[in-house]
């Protein structure tokens, strides 16, 4: 009687804790486990076992990748503008732009602890130079640039030589061509602009050489917004785009973004 009796505790047990192998298990399935045989082989096949499941965050804007280098003048601080690296002062940049954006050079050309930066403070194609390691300029990169081909008037955004936006312009007309070269985004503007600039403007670090007679509108080119007809030469030398299409670049697109203007 006594042996039936230890016998059948035995066998409880056994059940007992089979049950609790077969509960493990389960709810490891349940969790996102993976069975060990199968975390072993992927070891061995050098993969990682357990993939996140949790969705990426979507920032505001793409996160940069490692493109061009930009340097952000820091709240509080001015930065001597020269002519060549250790060259004549053109002028003190202080921390925000004459349209109140953030002080952001888009660097060119490194000379030792020297960049050269386009500025519309010079003629177009001039760099102008600022000491990097002189602690007053923040280091950070942009992986996007612009290319604006005036001969198709057409423009693209890419990032890696992949294009990730295209869209129709209008340029400058016969007598105030659109200026080509290497330029920069230093401001984006949105709201309180004259109706016939659309709801935004982008300002580079391009200007126009070639003013016409009584033009009042200062020399500064820029990609804005237009009533007249796109894919036109029909400006006074800015970049027209629509409205859409400025208010995505916004979105997306940081100050120091290069932009290239070629024929």
């Amino acid at each position: 009687m006594d042996r039936i009796r230890h016998s059948d505790l035995f066998l409880l047990a056994a059940a007992v804790l089979g049950g609790i192998a077969l509960l493990l298990v389960v709810l490891g399935w349940a969790n996102g486990g993976t069975p060990r045989v199968e975390t072993a082989q992927a070891a061995e096949a050098g993969e990682t076992p357990f993939a996140p499941t949790r969705a990426p965050v979507r920032p505001e804007r793409p996160a940069p990748d490692p493109g061009t280098t930009i340097l952000t003048v820091r709240p509080g601080a001015s930065v001597p503008l020269r002519n060549a690296p250790g060259g004549d002062v053109v002028e003190s940049l202080g921390d925000t732009t004459e349209f109140g954006s953030p002080t952001v050079l888009t660097v060119a050309k490194r000379r030792g602890a020297w960049a050269g930066v386009p500025t519309q403070l010079l003629p177009n194609g001039e760099l102008g130079w600022v000491k990097v390691d002189d602690g007053v300029l923040a280091t950070d990169n942009v992986g996007q640039a612009i290319v604006i081909d005036l001969s198709e008037m057409r423009a693209e955004l890419s990032r890696k030589g992949e294009v990730e936006r295209r869209w129709t312009v209008g340029i400058g007309g016969p007598g105030t061509p659109t200026p080509t070269g290497h330029f920069s985004i230093t401001d984006e503007i949105e709201g309180g602009l004259n109706p016939v600039y659309g709801c935004c403007a982008i300002a580079l670090s391009a200007t126009q050489p070639n003013l016409p007679p009584g033009w009042s509108g200062g020399n500064r080119i820029a990609i804005h917004g237009t009533s007249e007809p796109l894919g036109a030469a029909n400006s006074t030398g800015c970049i027209h785009s629509s409205d859409a299409d400025l208010q995505a670049l916004i979105e997306q697109v940081p100050l120091g973004t290069p932009v290239t203007v070629r024929r």
